[in-house]
């Protein structure tokens, strides 16, 4: 048997042939039995109104306040994903916020930079005053170790043995003092001057003695500095003075991306490739964040979107389904589609209309946004 697909037009006018044929059935005249009939079986349709719209668009809004200094676009024109469609006023402003920042982020990394070469100069400094230090020690327990004082000051004390002999010194020049000019053969002058002499001898080996063991001292103390200033260096950088030196690089950074972000703010750009289709706001004029100011839509994809779809209908349409798509627009124009989605919330408004979303096989030439669309959704037996 021949299956016939019926539109809105088709299935009225088989309504009207079947009334036709029933009006007729009661005319007293006879009616001729037909050799043979032929049956037809006529596939079910759903049927619904639609608007053609695009399959992506975008109602566009900037996320900061402000003055717009730029609408770079008309409605009409083609954008490309990316493009700046609006510039809002204050880009010189954060042009040199971000330079300053910029120039902080560059202060910042050098100081941090300069704590851990100056940690590796001052730990090879320190390497470099630990042999020196080292050498001056040894030469100096030498100097101490092969000098032997009077034995009157073996069992004394550096400093001990140095006042002993500075006050014997000066009992020996006050004795002497009084012959000094005497002649040198006298023998008063010869014994003064003899016990002179070899005090003079025990204070200088108490100045030599006590000045090796202050050369040990300050050698070895100095070396006890190098060694503790390597230990400060050897692992690098002081903690708290890296602790601080990163923190003031984080925050530069930090403000280095608010301010950059705040100049991207400034400026709206397109989502994707499209059409501009509306332009809600002039030059000049100060907007709100939220507010509605572009709409972007590929219209080079249509498709049809149901607006009264009812429950019942819903229920027997499926995703797959052909549908069969006529515009008011468009007389004579008939394009073939195909159920793409159906929202699983019934849409606001009265009645509990379900939105099917219609994917056409093509796109008729005159087609625009908003126009009327009826739609014949074959749903099967």
């Amino acid at each position: 048997m021949m299956k016939m697909k019926l539109t809105r037009w088709g299935t009225m006018l088989v309504l009207a042939s079947m009334f036709l044929a029933a009006c007729s059935g009661l005319s007293p005249q006879a009616t001729a039995t037909p050799d043979s009939e032929t049956v037809e079986d006529v596939t079910p349709l759903v049927n619904a109104t639609g608007k053609a719209v695009p399959a992506e668009y975008s109602r566009l809004s900037i996320t900061v306040p402000g003055v717009v200094n730029e609408i770079l676009v008309s409605e009409g024109d083609q954008v490309n994903e990316g493009d700046v469609l609006l510039r809002l006023k204050g880009k010189e402003d954060l042009a040199a916020a971000i330079s300053a920042a910029d120039f902080e982020v560059t202060a910042a990394q050098k100081a941090l930079d300069d704590l851990y070469k100056n940690a590796d100069d001052a730990k090879t400094q320190t390497q470099e005053a630990i042999a020196v230090q080292e050498k001056l020690v040894r030469d100096a327990r030498y100097q101490l170790d092969n000098f032997t004082p009077p034995q009157m000051q073996s069992k004394m004390s550096a400093t001990e043995a140095l006042a002993w002999a500075k006050q014997r010194l000066d009992a020996a020049y006050a004795a002497f003092a009084p012959y000094k000019y005497y002649s040198e053969t006298d023998d008063t002058r010869e014994d003064r001057k003899e016990d002179y002499d070899d005090a003079q001898a025990d204070y200088n080996a108490a100045v030599k003695r006590l000045q090796y063991e202050t050369e040990l001292a300050t050698t070895q103390a100095n070396l006890q500095k190098a060694l503790d200033d390597y230990a400060i260096w050897k692992d690098g950088p002081d903690p708290k003075d890296m602790a601080v030196a990163q923190a003031r690089l984080d925050n530069a950074e930090a403000a280095l991306v608010a301010a950059q972000a705040k100049l991207v703010d400034l400026e709206l750009r397109s989502p994707f490739s499209g059409t501009v289709s509306e332009v809600n706001v002039r030059q000049g004029e100060w907007i709100n964040p939220g507010q509605p100011v572009l709409v972007i839509a590929d219209l080079a994809n249509l498709q049809v979107e149901t607006t009264d779809l009812n429950e019942i209908d819903a229920a027997r349409v499926k995703v797959g389904n052909p549908v069969i798509v006529t515009f008011d627009a468009l007389p004579g124009v008939q394009v073939g589609g195909v159920v793409k989605s159906i929202a699983p919330k019934a849409s606001e408004g009265s009645g509990v209309n379900y939105t099917a979303i219609i994917e056409l096989n093509d796109l008729p030439d005159l087609l625009r946004w908003g126009m009327t669309a009826f739609v014949d959704i074959e749903v099967g037996d």
